[in-house]
């Protein structure tokens, strides 16, 4: 009888019209189907977070700028990329400027870095001009850059599935070689002696 009274109570906690192993059961049946639901979601929001970086693309100068960007066609809104665009050589990096642009879309790409990275690992980060309808990222640096190779690294998320795309160019001034500065010194120190020779010519009474 306690018997019979104690698996009826422990029954009405799990369910009211059950008895105990039936209601265990039953129990035990809703939690796995709400993990299954939970992992379902869990799945689908991962899936949905898809990897579309393009393969790392070499960069043509012309006349000291060079053009880079990704045009996206088959991406879904909250995909993420990393794209390597890379070059070598030496100069003066006198602007990274980079345009990203969302044609005729309110706001279809979200670029959340943008750097210049040698083959030591140095990182030269860019700033943000703007966000939103128009990104704009610039970096600059004010020194040279050594002969070395490089890759400028661009980082973001895509807020549409619809097609979109951004664009961007690096501009690379070369240096001088001490050889040529010497002789523009030169040059300039020719013209000034020449002047003054004019000068004082010019000074004299015919």
């Amino acid at each position: 009888m306690l018997g019979w009274l104690r698996d009826t109570t422990i029954a009405a906690v799990y369910t009211a019209s059950t008895i105990y192993q039936g209601g265990i059961m039953i129990q035990l049946k809703s939690l796995v189907a709400a993990g299954a639901l939970a992992t379902a979601a869990l799945a689908s929001g991962m899936a949905s977070a898809a990897d579309v970086s393009q393969a790392s693309q070499t960069l043509t100068f012309d006349s000291g700028t060079a053009y880079f960007g990704h045009s996206f066609t088959s991406a879904a809104a909250g995909d993420t990329f990393a794209d390597n665009f890379s070059f070598s050589g030496s100069g003066v990096l006198s602007s990274v400027v980079s345009a990203f642009t969302n044609p005729s879309l309110s706001d279809a790409i979200q670029i959340t870095g943008f750097q210049v990275i040698n083959s030591a690992g140095f990182i030269l980060s860019g700033a943000k001009w703007s966000e939103g309808a128009f990104d704009s990222w610039t970096a600059a640096s004010s020194g040279s850059l050594l002969n070395d190779s490089y890759i400028v690294k661009v980082t973001g998320k895509l807020l549409t599935s619809a097609a979109t795309s951004y664009s961007g160019s690096v501009s690379v001034t070369a240096v001088p070689e001490p050889e040529t500065v010497a002789m523009l010194v030169a040059g300039l120190g020719l013209i000034g002696f020449a002047g003054r020779r004019r000068n004082k010519g010019a000074s004299k009474p015919f």
